[in-house]
């Protein structure tokens, strides 16, 4: 009967206890963890350099003051809002808001740039970003490498066209492909082991193009790579499928 007895209350008391550690963790969990309710977006996705940008955003309630958007080169990995915080051109905090707009400059140097948004402003994680382009007034003709879609969020298997400018005097295997947006950017090669679907430019410094969304529901980029053996990526745009 002892035996029986004790083997009961164990039981028992093993059960109460994985309840209270299962409540605890779930209590734990920070609210700002969660991505729902998160987006950004602006009018455009191609400015000037030192155009004014205005981005409209929603973030979750209960955030930090401290939570922020900023203004990072793509090239930079997602993910780390302290890696962010490095890289930052300029930058804004949240302040408690849950939707509204806010108006940054373009910088001064082409190229392709996120606004990401963060948590927090102390070892936090990056909640979304959206991709923009600024292109030199003078670099019509092909003379830029730019990636424009009129939207970023996609369903499964919709159809993206999107509309790109890239140098003159590329080789004929110069190519735009989807590649998930966790991978490393830069290298053509790394491009090249990931990408999804693709197309050559053929030598044409602008154009459109058309893919379709893919199935898996992710953040993924257009990548723009200047020749198909050993190259390089010269500008990418990210977008959504969900």
């Amino acid at each position: 009967m002892k035996r029986s007895f004790f083997t009961k209350t164990t039981v028992t008391w093993s059960l109460i206890i994985a309840a209270v550690l299962c409540l605890g963790v779930l209590s734990a969990a920070p609210a700002h963890a969660q991505t729902s309710g998160v987006s950004l977006w602006m009018d455009k996705l191609e400015f000037a350099p030192g155009e004014s940008i205005t981005l409209h955003f929603t973030a979750p309630a209960g955030l930090p003051t401290n939570a922020w958007i900023g203004i990072i080169p793509s090239s930079i990995p997602h993910g780390d809002e302290s890696t962010n915080d490095q890289h930052d051109i300029s930058y804004q905090y949240l302040d408690g808001m849950t939707s509204g707009t806010m108006t940054f400059t373009a910088p001064s140097t082409p190229g392709t740039y996120d606004f990401r948004m963060h948590d927090t402003d102390t070892s936090g994680v990056e909640l979304k970003s959206t991709t923009f382009t600024v292109v030199s007034s003078g670099g019509g003709g092909g003379g830029a490498a730019s990636i424009v879609l009129r939207k970023t969020v996609f369903a499964p298997g919709e159809s993206i066209t999107l509309s790109f400018t890239a140098p003159a005097g590329l080789p004929t295997s110069g190519w735009i492909g989807i590649i998930p947006s966790s991978v490393s950017h830069g290298d053509e090669s790394t491009n090249d082991l990931h990408d999804i679907a693709y197309q050559h430019m053929d030598g044409a410094t602008s154009g459109t193009m058309t893919f379709t969304a893919p199935e898996m529901i992710g953040t993924y980029d257009f990548r723009m790579n200047d020749n198909d053996s050993g190259g390089r990526e010269l500008t990418s745009i990210t977008f959504m499928v969900q």
